[in-house]
């Protein structure tokens, strides 16, 4: 594949638009204009300083360092491209066929281990040092979850034993995949079979990796006697998953039945060190349509950021969910910059938030823009964009045994003086209710 590069240097990365909160990536220090290669920023490092991503679907990829206003990006002729999708505190980026370093600008191609037919990167560790991903196995028709050490030699991630998956062996077809790793390597997250059943992996004490189940715990199972059961979750989509830097907290989107034993697509937060379960089952006011809250990236606070319905496919925005709240807020509503700029964009479903920085005081989205929508002679392009919350955005962490409440009860409606084990409803100051199931 015939490859053309391309380095910027710029003075000015950033056009600031109608406030500092607000900066659009650009190779000339200007707004983008449809000339410009059209940058969709998919990765945000921890610490905020470094965006990765790709070059309008694929014709390319790019690095940015948001402390020095300095781009980098490379355009590949034949528009087949690659794409970055996650970038350390280094500025190293990982995505896909390619490792690219940002202070080089050096393009690597990622070594297929013997055996395998082909191999994608997905996260890697704060300081570079573990990465996550997939090699796809003939012998299973499909992927299998890997790690890659220091030394980029790669280790397979175990999954658990038929026995142990509930009667969905079949399903799953030996299919895994490791999709996010925390910052100190840790905790990696991950799926079972074609995007099924979300995974945690964890390092023990002799630094190997240990399957830890969870799904088991909060999730409705095939085998299992659907009306004895007490579990309040019937699916959840490992396509739309996140866990947070510190490896606590992991979003999800989940499926509940209300009381009519309808579906109703909802947000889940899980505690990797509490395994509690955090529903929001609560109708959220800015789901007009009830698509549900689809959730792309979390903090370590818990605040998380999504869409409003599924990304890419007609949301109806995009959203914040504060730490400690049950209400989510619309970014046009909560950033005035962002409404003034990419409002429409968001209110049209052709913006999607992709990261939060670890402290969530940095957002990372990219949006396709148009001054006039509905004028087909009007260029329309995709530009990123950054949201600087600042510190007073940044909510703190809310411990696991401070629940804003006015009330808590169990299943069977006894008032209970704190969350117990198992199905806990919890009315709040507010005056909503919702569910929190603590293993």
């Amino acid at each position: 594949m015939k490859k053309t590069l391309i380095l910027s240097l710029c003075a000015s990365l950033f056009a600031s638009v109608q406030a500092e909160e607000l900066k659009i990536l650009s190779t000339t220090g200007e707004f983008p204009t449809i000339e410009e290669p059209q940058f969709q920023g998919l990765g945000l490092s921890a610490d905020g300083k470094y965006v990765c991503g790709s070059i309008l679907m694929g014709a390319g990829i790019f690095t940015a360092d948001l402390s020095t206003d300095r781009i980098q990006w490379m355009a590949f002729d034949d528009e087949e491209g690659g794409e970055l999708r996650h970038v350390d505190n280094n500025g190293v980026a990982v995505g896909l066929e390619y490792t690219y370093l940002f202070d080089n600008g050096e393009l690597l191609v990622n070594e297929i281990p013997d055996g395998y037919s082909s191999v994608i990167y997905e996260d890697l560790t704060n300081d570079g040092s573990i990465i996550v991903g997939s090699v796809t196995d003939p012998a299973v028709g499909g992927t299998v979850a890997v790690y890659f050490d220091r030394d980029k030699k790669y280790n397979l991630l175990p999954i658990p034993p038929e026995e142990e998956l509930h009667g969905l062996a079949k399903r799953i077809g030996g299919i895994s995949s490791a999709k996010f790793i925390s910052g100190d390597g840790k905790v990696i997250l991950g799926f079972l079979g074609s995007f099924f059943i979300p995974i945690i992996w964890r390092m023990n004490d002799a630094g190997e990796y240990e399957y830890d189940f969870f799904v088991s715990d909060i999730l409705m199972m095939p085998d299992e006697d659907q009306a004895a059961s007490n579990k309040i979750l019937y699916g959840l989509s490992a396509q739309y998953m996140n866990m947070s830097n510190n490896g606590r907290y992991i979003c999800m989107l989940g499926m509940i039945y209300n009381e009519n034993m309808e579906e109703r697509l909802v947000s889940v937060v899980y505690d990797t060190i509490t395994r509690d379960v955090k529903v929001y089952s609560e109708v959220q006011e800015i789901d007009f349509s009830e698509s549900g809250l689809y959730p792309i990236s979390i903090s370590d606070n818990g605040t998380f950021i999504g869409c409003v319905g599924m990304p890419y496919f007609g949301s109806t925005g995009s959203f914040i969910m504060k730490a400690g709240e049950t209400q989510a807020e619309l970014f046009v509503d909560a950033f005035p910059e962002y409404y003034e700029l990419l409002g429409e964009s968001d209110n049209l479903g052709m913006s999607v938030p992709t990261s939060i920085s670890a402290d969530g005081s940095k957002i990372l989205g990219y949006s396709f823009y148009a001054e006039n929508y509905y004028d087909e002679e009007t260029p329309a392009i995709y530009l990123t964009y950054v949201i600087n919350v600042g510190e007073e955005g940044a909510v703190n962490e809310i411990p696991s045994s401070a629940v804003s409440s006015e009330a808590i009860y169990s299943i069977d409606g006894r008032r209970l003086s704190s969350v117990q084990k198992g199905l806990n409803i919890v009315r709040n100051l507010d005056g909503s209710v919702s569910k929190i199931l603590k293993k």
